[in-house]
């Protein structure tokens, strides 16, 4: 069992250097990207949690029409719902 847990350990060993080589190539890939710079003026945005953003808005700058609609795509647009005479405005959900 102490030989199996070893290779076990050594495994989780690799996949953890994989991993942070793999992080230091996103970090490197997103700093270099011509939207790095725009991503990272957004308060709250560090490299990481930026270049996903930047993965799941793409590099299209005609995808959407202004803030707006990124906004919207986000989830982050109020909603107004009405309701014979309510209205009500809430947060939009992502």
């Amino acid at each position: 069992m102490g030989v199996a847990l070893r290779g076990l350990v050594r495994q989780l060993e690799a996949i953890c250097e994989a991993l942070t080589e793999l992080e230091s190539l996103i970090d490197a890939a997103f700093l270099a990207h011509p939207d790095g710079r725009i991503i990272r003026s957004v308060p709250g945005l560090g490299v990481a949690l930026g270049a996903r953003l930047l993965g799941e808005i793409g590099h299209d700058h005609t995808r959407f029409a202004d803030g707006r609609a990124l906004k919207a795509f986000a989830g982050a647009a109020p909603v107004t719902r009405a309701s014979g005479r309510s209205t009500f405005v809430q947060p939009g959900r992502a």
